[in-house]
């Protein structure tokens, strides 16, 4: 059963779309107002969905909702929100999920919130690929540059930098990054 936190002002609204959740099979764990929004309050609250209203997002509620997408990485869904094109891209910036600037009925909360859901998870992956891309990039890089100080230093061609290195990293129990980081680091020191 997916989990839902609500952040909404207004009681009124927020009962209503607590009530329409629950008939929808999901589990309300908790109704906040902006005020009470915190990393810890909506940490405490376990949710795998949180649902705000934004009829105005100003500054403060998009870093609040880049802080409930991206730090705590929960799919956001903003209801009630303006139709401008500005606060659309404001919007989709700070994380959010999903962006609903109609009315909604109850049985509309379903297919939004696994469409949310769905579209976090798909972005978290992209965004993990190009951390783990950004990272393998980053360790060839260190790698080359220990390579080029081997070959400098030492007078190894580039296949004998590379097989020492390696040979240095199984004999360390280390990974190649690390050594490439030791010795460029001790080419600094020397330098």
């Amino acid at each position: 059963m997916i989990r839902i936190l609500i952040i909404d002002d207004a009681r009124d609204r927020a009962a209503w779309l607590k009530a329409s959740l629950e008939l929808a099979g999901f589990d309300v764990v908790g109704l906040l107002s902006w005020e009470q929004v915190d990393e810890d309050s909506i940490g405490a609250a376990s949710a795998d969905v949180i649902i705000v209203d934004a009829n105005a997002p100003g500054r403060d509620t998009l870093e609040q909702i880049s802080l409930m997408s991206n730090t705590l990485e929960k799919p956001v869904v903003v209801l009630g929100a303006q139709k401008d094109q500005h606060s659309i891209r404001e919007a989709m910036r700070a994380g959010v999920s999903a962006y609903v600037a109609h009315e909604i009925q109850g049985e509309d909360l379903s297919a939004i919130i696994h469409v949310a859901a769905a579209r976090f998870a798909e972005h978290k992956r992209l965004r993990d690929e190009l951390k783990e891309a950004k990272s393998q990039l980053s360790e060839r890089k260190l790698v080359d540059r220990a390579k080029g100080i081997l070959m400098a230093d030492h007078g190894y061609s580039e296949p004998d930098a590379y097989k020492r290195m390696r040979s240095m990293a199984m004999s360390k129990g280390k990974r190649l990054a690390e050594v490439a980081e030791a010795i460029i680091m001790a080419k600094e020191l020397g330098a």
